[in-house]
């Protein structure tokens, strides 16, 4: 490989590293600004709670739409920037298979980020029409966004931030493998609700249940921030190794 190829594809892995660790500010961000009114942000499931919510805080909510966007875009990058440090390690169907997770993650978040956008001003403009309306339009975007694509999207990041730490375990980095506890509680708190569905209401009414969430809401952008950051130390002395003797 020449220095020129080298030093080319450690920049396009430190900008991918850069981009995972903007997806996990973002990410931590969007929930941040979601729930920064507190108790005034009310039920989120409560679609007359959520119209008083819009009303006053309409543009927090647009806020943290624009963060999953931003979020999304920048994880869909990362994404195949670590895929294309595995594949030097030649192809592997199932790291390429939750790659694929992992983009598609980029792209639920996005599409999330953009209905969120979108309510701040239809959902008002619907209710307006006929109150009955705006509460069935926001429980679009509840059910349809936040409990619908959201959370699948948090289940196909958890299954590639899991993939994406061994990788980099393989290479000695061990940052990315302390940080994956939270994306392994997530999948394993899912896994086990899908096995045992009794077990649901004791979930909920456990701090089995707020881990969960603290998990999802919290740990996930940290691992991802995790593994961006991994990938920029790593590339950037690789880089350093390859150009070094040429000098």
């Amino acid at each position: 490989m020449s220095t020129l190829t080298a030093v080319q594809e450690a920049r396009g892995d430190v900008a991918g590293g850069a981009a995972l660790l903007v997806a996990g500010i973002a990410l931590l961000a969007a929930s941040v600004l979601e729930f920064a009114p507190g108790e005034a942000r009310g039920d989120g499931d409560n679609p007359a709670d959520s119209l008083r919510y819009l009303a006053r805080f309409g543009d927090l909510y647009s806020y943290s739409g624009l963060a999953l966007v931003v979020a999304g875009v920048a994880l869909v990058v990362g994404v195949i920037a670590v895929h294309s440090l595995q594949r030097g390690r030649g192809r592997s169907l199932g790291f390429d298979t939750v790659s694929v997770f992992g983009a598609l993650a980029g792209g639920f978040f996005a599409t999330t980020g953009v209905m969120r956008m979108q309510a701040n001003g239809t959902v008002p403009h619907i209710q307006s029409l006929d109150e009955s309306w705006g509460e069935a339009a926001y429980l679009v975007v509840q059910m349809a966004g936040t409990q619908g694509l959201l959370s699948t999207g948090m289940i196909a990041l958890a299954s590639w931030l899991v993939a994406a730490s061994i990788v980099f375990a393989r290479r000695g980095v061990r940052a990315p493998v302390v940080v994956a506890v939270f994306p392994v509680a997530v999948l394993l708190v899912l896994i086990g609700d899908l096995v045992a569905p009794s077990l649901a209401g004791s979930l909920s009414s456990e701090g089995i249940f707020l881990a969960y969430i603290a998990a999802a809401l919290f740990g996930l952008p940290v691992s991802c921030a995790a593994v961006g950051l991994a990938l920029v130390v790593r590339r950037s002395r690789e880089k350093l190794r390859t150009v070094s003797p040429q000098n």
